[in-house]
């Protein structure tokens, strides 16, 4: 084990080897999925990468790099497991408050744990032949719950997290076709998160929450991967979904008209096969954007800025290097601290002589560009002097203060997500005058519900852009 763990080291050590820009590093075989997280609890977001087992190294696991604060990344930790699952999800579905690492092994549904110190895994049985899975609260019991699909068996499935560290066996729903995605989200403001089974050779179809089960309203077109996403910035939420067809993918917009009721609008086609895609925003207008990743390898990603009213402006292309790749995966966050998301992608290389994998970051300058390095702290450094945003008590069982200071009377949005990026509490939406001034959160989302423990991040805008996070403990 020793041997193991500084081989790893070293590879993270020597990972400017690949390119001389400071964003490429090199990371241990197989690399199937990655996503980010302030794991340390130190204000910034460090890497977690997914691994298959290796047939030279014989390791598998997750791998986790370290920020120092500034985008640049060093060895953290790693730990053997035998996976092989290309999705991952970061949150604290066990209640811990360092977020739980929810990845597949074959069947189960795995989660890492860091209790003072120690890293705990659990593993709760799903099914057989299980491809895909996601998590949200479908139930409305204050905890994560883990919703998943079957391919081949042609079903999609729940397992219901209990809060005590334990879930219920599997509920099975029977499907009429090979489903390929599935999502999860609160689709009509009860607090219950609902489920979207998309598939490529049916229409998906989304399954409403409520006490005695599921409701079943079908979409109207096929799809190959859903997102559920506030596409309009109102006070709902949406369905993105593609569908690929090699030389062309279809997308298809779908808005919530209330009363659960939803409408197609605005559907554009893409003159190329995607492979994936994820929605954020990544201009800071609170519109959420959608980056495609294509099937050409020689480095396509196509990004369309939402420009309001679910109308998407004309696709960027984001140019990469080929190295190669068997695999590709992707994950947006913001891991410099400039306060605009940036894209990390993780890469398989064919020949190993070049890499054993690749992890590449693009950062995100704000102003329509992708680069190679990390964006200087300063102006956000300015920019936090400016507006000085805390909270007290922090950790808080019950309330806890915002408090801010602005220079002039501006429009001031400050809002309260959890780990995914969902929105919790909208806590003030209006203009202030200059000064300082305070608000209170009781841990209730919009729904006037009382939200889980666990890790939250609260941001202010002013006059629509984005200034300042920080993070929120509640316990």
């Amino acid at each position: 084990m020793k041997k193991i763990y500084i081989t790893l080291m070293l590879l993270t050590l020597f990972s400017f080897k690949v390119a001389d820009n400071r964003s490429v590093y090199n990371i241990p075989l197989e690399a199937k999925a990655v996503c980010a997280t302030d794991y340390d609890l130190d204000g910034d977001n460090d890497i977690i990468i997914e691994h298959g087992i290796g047939s030279t190294t014989q390791w598998g696991g997750i791998y986790m790099l370290e920020n120092d604060g500034y985008g640049h990344f060093s060895y953290m930790d790693s730990l053997f497991d035998s996976t092989a699952g290309t999705v991952m999800h970061i949150d604290t579905v066990l209640n811990n408050v360092t977020p739980d690492i929810i990845y597949k092994r074959n069947n189960h549904t795995r989660i890492l744990s860091k209790i003072n110190g120690n890293y705990i895994h659990s593993s709760f049985y799903m099914g057989t032949n299980i491809n895909e899975f996601t998590i949200g609260d479908v139930d409305n019991n204050g905890h994560l719950d883990v919703v998943f699909i079957s391919n081949l068996e042609q079903y999609w499935g729940v397992i219901y997290n209990q809060g005590d560290g334990s879930f219920t066996a599997p509920v099975y729903y029977d499907l009429d076709y090979p489903p390929n995605d599935i999502a999860c989200g609160d689709l009509n403001n009860d607090g219950r998160y609902d489920v979207v089974v998309g598939g490529a050779s049916s229409v998906c179809a989304i399954y409403f929450s409520n006490t005695t089960g599921f409701e079943k309203l079908p979409l109207q077109y096929n799809a190959t991967n859903v997102i559920i996403a506030n596409l309009d910035n109102d006070s709902d939420m949406d369905i993105i979904t593609f569908s690929d067809a090699y030389a062309m993918s279809f997308v298809h917009l779908y808005e919530n008209l209330g009363n659960n009721l939803f409408d197609t609008v605005n559907n554009f086609n893409i003159n190329e096969g995607c492979s994936d895609f994820i929605v954020t925003d990544f201009n800071n207008d609170s519109l959420p954007d959608v980056l495609f990743s294509t099937y050409n390898y020689n480095g396509d990603y196509l990004l369309y800025y939402n420009k309001g009213d679910f109308q998407f402006g004309d696709s960027l292309y984001i140019n990469i290097i080929d190295y190669g790749e068997s695999w590709r995966n992707m994950y947006c966050a913001d891991m410099d601290g400039n306060s605009y998301t940036d894209i990390l992608i993780t890469r398989m290389i064919f020949d190993t002589t070049i890499a054993p994998s690749i992890l590449e970051i693009l950062f995100n300058d704000g102003k329509g560009n992708f680069v190679e390095n990390p964006i200087s702290s300063i102006e956000k450094l300015q920019s936090h002097n400016r507006t000085s945003l805390k909270c007290y008590p922090n950790p808080f069982k019950n309330n806890t203060t915002f408090e801010f200071t602005i220079e002039q009377t501006s429009f001031i949005e400050i809002s309260v997500y959890n780990l995914r990026g969902e929105l919790v509490k909208s806590l003030t939406n209006k203009t202030l005058k200059g000064g300082i001034h305070s608000i209170k959160w009781g841990g209730l989302n919009n729904a006037s519900q009382a939200y889980k423990p666990g890790l939250y991040i609260a941001a202010i805008k002013i006059n629509g852009a984005l200034q300042q996070t920080i993070k929120v403990l509640k316990y």
